[in-house]
């Protein structure tokens, strides 16, 4: 008689699989050791991975100093050679930001600018100084590139809001003109054009086609001022933000996008300078 087994085959129990070996976590403060260690002179810095990043980006902040987006997992030489190769440009980068009265070091303040640049347009002045015993700064101009602030010139706020006023002026002109050579470009037509100074906009468009544009955009590198006026431009047709906004925005500054999340964290193009003006 044959009878069928019917014990249990013995268990070779649950699998195990090997965990996974997991990547050492970042070490933040030993890599801006590193980047610090190939400056070619002291300065703050941060270090910071991105899983987005392709390559080392490198941007030196007013009241931060250098930071550095890298790659995640980037190894140490890699980053070092990285800072090391943009030596030249930081250094040149870091004496220009301070003659321009933009302290990159945390918690100075902001020092008298030697000069003013309106980025946007390529125009610069020089500044210069002179103790008057007076209330309040006085500007005159002394040539065609040249500046005189004189008064209380150790009073901060003073010199801040005399040069803030030439900023505005200046700029104001420059970006009304733009404004319209953009327009025509573009064949978006406006009603208008104001120059303010406005805390958190660039600019603005109201439904009868005026344009507000802030006076600081004319600090801004030139590619995300235009951006500024083709996306006011544009509200024009479209007074949104839809589908069809960026499809029109897009096909006068292709690639608006990616501008457009630069333009985001622009401000630190600003001089310090210009927080102190009352």
């Amino acid at each position: 008689m044959t009878r069928a087994n019917t014990s249990p085959k013995p268990s070779s129990g649950p699998v195990r699989e090997r965990p996974a070996r997991r990547r050492p976590p970042f070490d933040a403060a030993g890599a801006a050791a590193l980047a610090a260690a190939r400056l070619p002179r002291p300065m703050p810095v941060a270090v910071r991975e991105n899983a987005r990043a392709k390559n080392v980006v490198l941007r030196l902040i007013p009241g931060q100093g250098l930071v550095v987006t890298m790659p995640v997992g980037l190894p140490p030489a890699r980053l070092a050679e990285a800072i090391g190769a943009r030596s030249e440009w930081i250094a040149a980068t870091w004496d220009r930001l301070a003659a321009e009265g933009r302290p990159l070091e945390p918690g100075l303040t902001a020092p008298r600018p030697e000069n003013i640049v309106l980025t946007a347009f390529g125009r610069q002045w020089d500044v210069a100084y002179a103790a008057r015993d007076r209330d309040g700064c006085l500007l005159t101009a002394r040539g065609p590139r040249s500046l005189l602030v004189s008064g209380a010139v150790d009073d901060m706020a003073a010199v801040a809001g005399v040069l803030t006023l030439f900023c505005r002026d200046r700029g104001g002109a420059l970006l009304k003109e733009a404004l319209a050579q953009v327009s025509q470009e573009t064949g978006l037509p406006y009603t208008g054009a104001t120059i303010r100074a406005q805390r958190t906009r660039w600019g603005s468009c109201t439904a009868r086609g005026r344009i507000s544009l802030n006076f600081t955009l004319a600090f801004l590198p030139w590619e995300l001022c235009r951006l500024v006026l083709v996306h006011e431009l544009c509200h024009t047709r479209e007074l949104n933000h839809s589908a069809r906004f960026w499809a029109l925005v897009e096909e006068h500054v292709p690639g608006c996008r990616e501008l457009d999340a630069k333009l985001a964290a622009a401000r630190h193009y600003l001089p310090a300078w210009l927080g102190a003006a009352r």
